[in-house]
C-alpha cells in the first residue's frame, strides 16, 4: 500500500498566522476548500459555534481559511444560546481577538503546528491526507463528490473523525462533537496511530518509483524475458501451492493431534468408568 502521497515541500506560516497560533493553545483550523458554498443560515451556525466554543472554553482560537468573507454571506447579528447578540462584521474584519479569518492559509503548516488540535473540513482528498499525516482529528462537513466517502472512512475505518449533515446543522451538535473530538482518548490514540501509518506509507512512494525504474532498466537488458524476471518481487505465498500458502498442512497436523488427544482422553475416561463399575459389582457379590 502506498500513500498518502504528499508534496516534498510546503509554504511556512505567515508571520501573522504564526503569532496568532503561537498565542493560542487549543486552535481549531477551519477550511472547506476553494469551492465552498453554503446557505447564509449554515454560515451563521458555523460562525456562532466558533464564538460559543470559545466562550465555553472548549477551544481558545479559530483560524478560518475563508475565500469569500463578504458580509452578505452572514446575518448582521448572531443570537447566542445565552441570549447575547453578537455583531458579525467585526468578526469578519478580524476584530475578534480569538478568531482569525484569512483568504489563504498554508494548510499543512497550520495542521502541523502543535497548537492546532482539530481540523473542521469538507473532507476533500488533499485535506484528508494532510490531516492523517499530521495526526489531526477532523470534524467533517461534506458538500459533495468524494467527500462523503472520505468522511465515512475517516470515521469508521480510521476512527479520527465525526460527521455533520449540511441539511441539518445544529450549533449544539457542532459544539458537542468538537468537545468530543478534543477529549476522547480513543480519538487521540487513533490519530497518533494513523499519523505514523500515513508517514510510513507516504515514504513508500519512493519504492513505487524505484520499482518502475527497475522494470524499465531490466527490460532493456534482455528483449526476451522469462518467468523469473520478477521473481524477487513475487511474494513467497504466490510461489507455493494452495495448501502450503494457506498453512493447511500445519492446520491438518494440529487437527490430527487434537482429535488423537480427545480420543485418548475419551478411552481413558471409559476405562476408568468401566473399572469403577466392575469394582462395585465384585463387592456386591
Amino acid at each position: 500500500e502506498i500513500g498518502p502521497v504528499l508534496s516534498e515541500g510546503y509554504p511556512p506560516l505567515t508571520p501573522e498566522l504564526s503569532d496568532f497560533i503561537n498565542g493560542h493553545k487549543r486552535v481549531l483550523y477551519v477550511a472547506f476548500g476553494t469551492r465552498f458554498y453554503t446557505t447564509i443560515e449554515n454560515n451563521n451556525k458555523i460562525l456562532q459555534s466558533f464564538v460559543e466554543a470559545i466562550n465555553n472554553k472548549i477551544i481558545d482560537g479559530v483560524v478560518w481559511a475563508l475565500v469569500e468573507t463578504s458580509k452578505d454571506n452572514f446575518s448582521p447579528t448572531l443570537s447566542l444560546t445565552d441570549g447575547t447578540q453578537v455583531q458579525t462584521l467585526p468578526i469578519l474584519n478580524n476584530e475578534h481577538p480569538h478568531i482569525h479569518i484569512t483568504k489563504f492559509a498554508p494548510q499543512f503548516a497550520v495542521l502541523n503546528h502543535t497548537n492546532t488540535k482539530l481540523f473542521f473540513s469538507h473532507g476533500g482528498a488533499g485535506s484528508t491526507h494532510e490531516s492523517l499525516y499530521t495526526g489531526t482529528p477532523m470534524l467533517v462537513l461534506p458538500f459533495g463528490g468524494d467527500q462523503m466517502g472520505n468522511a465515512q472512512k475517516l470515521k469508521k475505518s480510521a476512527g479520527i473523525a465525526l460527521l455533520l449533515n449540511k441539511h441539518a446543522l445544529d450549533v449544539n451538535d457542532i459544539l458537542s462533537k468538537i468537545d468530543f473530538l478534543l477529549n476522547d482518548e480513543h480519538i487521540k490514540k487513533n490519530s497518533k496511530r494513523m499519523k505514523y501509518l500515513a508517514r510510513i506509507n507516504s515514504n513508500r512512494k519512493y519504492k513505487a518509483a524505484d520499482l518502475i525504474e527497475y522494470m524499465l532498466y531490466s527490460s532493456g537488458l534482455d528483449e526476451y524475458l522469462d518467468d523469473d524476471f520478477l521473481k524477487e518481487w513475487i511474494p513467497a505465498e504466490s510461489r507455493m501451492g494452495f495448501i502450503k500458502a494457506n498453512n493447511l498442512d500445519v492446520y491438518g497436523v494440529l487437527l490430527i493431534i487434537i482429535f488423537t488427544l480427545i480420543g485418548i482422553a475419551f478411552k481413558l475416561i471409559k476405562y476408568i468408568t468401566n473399572s469403577s463399575s466392575d469394582g462395585k459389582k465384585s463387592k456386591q457379590e
